[in-house]
């Protein structure tokens, strides 16, 4: 009867030593994490674009361990915005970047255009992280066709239709609590007017 018993035993036991090994240096989702950080004042929970990168910036930062806690060091891994409702420049669609000590990498956006909810994901070892937090991004170029990254006559048009409304808070430039697109908010548009990312972008 012992010997009975201790042969399922010893399997368990060596089938939870296998898994441990199989989970050691893999990127684990449970541990790992995609955050969202952006600089924005007076926003909170949201960042105002400029094309031109002299505005708010958002900053994407992956941490990679494993199911233990240990940073997964050297090893490529892949940033992907979530991208309905944005254009992003070719190069930013996928940043594909090295893991540092920490298992950490980081990549800082402004150079889209685009409105509304904004999220990422990551690829790390065919693991896919995430997705992040949500941000919601009003941008200085609300459009995304042309993709042409540049506060312009477009953008400006747009926010001629819309001013004076609440209920349109991709020009809300200012995050004023009323939500409204109003004369402060086409001061910024005024200085950021003509601003592009086409040789500002990195």
């Amino acid at each position: 009867m012992l010997k009975k018993l201790l042969i399922p035993t010893v399997g368990i036991v060596a089938l939870a030593v296998l898994s441990g090994i199989a989970l050691a240096g893999v990127p684990c989702t449970g541990t790992s994490t995609v955050i969202i950080t952006e600089n924005s004042i007076p926003c909170i929970n949201a960042a105002n674009i400029c094309p031109g990168g002299d505005l708010d910036t958002i900053t994407v930062t992956v941490t990679v361990l494993d199911c233990y806690g240990n940073p997964i060091v050297g090893e490529n891994t892949a940033i992907t915005p979530q991208t309905a409702g944005f254009v992003f420049k070719a190069a930013d669609s996928t940043r594909t970047l090295v893991t540092d000590v920490s298992g950490v990498v980081s990549a800082k956006y402004y150079c889209f255009g685009g409105c509304g909810d904004l999220k990422f994901q990551a690829v790390c070892n065919g693991v896919t992280l995430g997705p992040s937090a949500t941000i919601y991004i009003t941008n200085l170029d609300n459009t995304i066709s042309p993709p042409a990254y540049k506060c312009d006559a477009v953008d400006l048009s747009l926010f001629g239709q819309k001013y004076g409304s609440t209920t349109w808070p991709c020009g809300n430039y200012n995050c004023s609590s009323d939500g409204k697109c109003d004369a402060l908010d086409l001061s910024i548009l005024g200085q950021h007017y003509g601003h592009s990312g086409a040789t500002m972008c990195p």
